[in-house]
């Protein structure tokens, strides 16, 4: 069996893994590790249909599987779960040879979850194969990390997309379009292709934002007032947004330039740098959103 037919890029891993699988020599756990939308779920839900020889339109409905992530009403995942988890582990395969689990986010453990589930790591069964997934891997203990074989997942080459995107998508500017909004990552590339208004609504954010950097300190209040109201999840997205705005402002500083303004390469940087610590702190503590953003706003 092969795995890699609903998957974008990242052949070095697919082979690896498919090698680990032929030989029979499989880890007992695995660490994904790649920015968000990246295709690191994708990816291991069709290594778990490898592996369980699941050939259903479902695999999440495998009885051998199961999938963890962050209550919804909670940022974090709690010791109860993993205590839970371990408990289904504990079982014998229902109809594989193996019981896998795949821990989404894995970095949002509360302390006590990642001391849980390093238990598990460290006595690990013949049969059980743990997942991880994160786009954060400097919030995993090193232990944790110590006792996974890491994978860590790219963006994908554009030729890639642009074969994928050509399909159904036939006009070359609108597919480089969506290839450079998505920061080359599957998981936006097939989002984007599904909705043509899409990138007009994030052309018109990422607008609105390059206007607001130029505006008073007033101006700037005003503006984080407005974005300010809405729900975190939807923050995210437009700290996203902004992140691109500023990766592409250094694309521009570095490319086809005899002589590249360091400075102002830097200053671009740090500003990234901001906005990664405000989502950061968005997703992993209860803080003031408005008061966080005002800070950002005036600092950019």
């Amino acid at each position: 069996m092969s795995f890699e037919k609903n998957i974008l890029g990242n052949k070095k891993i697919i082979n690896m893994l498919q090698k680990s699988y032929n030989t029979g020599k499989l880890s007992h756990a695995y660490l994904f590790e790649g920015p968000d939308h990246i295709g690191k779920k994708t990816f291991a839900l069709e290594f778990c249909k490898l592996v369980l020889e699941d050939i259903t339109d479902d695999i999440e409905k495998n009885s051998d599987l199961m999938i963890l992530r962050p209550d919804e009403d909670k940022k974090q995942i709690a010791i109860e779960q993993i205590r839970n988890l371990e408990k289904k582990l504990s079982l014998s395969p229902y109809s594989s040879k193996h019981k896998i689990s795949i821990i989404e986010k894995a970095d949002m453990m509360t302390k006590a979850a990642a001391n849980a589930i390093l238990k598990t790591l460290e006595e690990p069964s013949k049969t059980t194969i743990l997942i991880l997934l994160t786009s954060n891997s400097g919030n995993l203990l090193d232990t944790i990390k110590s006792r996974c074989q890491i994978m860590k997942f790219l963006p994908v080459e554009k030729k890639i997309l642009e074969d994928f995107l050509s399909v159904t998508i036939k006009d070359r500017l609108q597919r480089d379009k969506i290839i450079e909004m998505s920061g080359y990552k599957p998981g936006k590339i097939i989002e984007f292709a599904g909705d043509s208004d899409k990138i007009k609504e994030i052309s018109n954010i990422i607008d609105g934002f390059s206007d607001v950097l130029f505006k008073n300190n007033s101006e700037k209040l005003d503006y984080v007032e407005t974005i300010s109201k809405k729900e975190p999840r939807e923050i995210i997205d437009l700290l996203n947004h902004y992140s691109f705005y500023f990766r592409k402002k250094i694309l521009e500083e570095i490319q086809n330039k005899d002589e590249v303004d360091k400075n102002k390469v830097l200053k671009i940087k740090n500003n990234i740098d901001l906005l990664n610590s405000v989502k950061k702190n968005i997703l992993t503590k209860n803080i003031n959103i408005k008061l966080a953003l005002e800070n950002l706003f005036l600092q950019i």
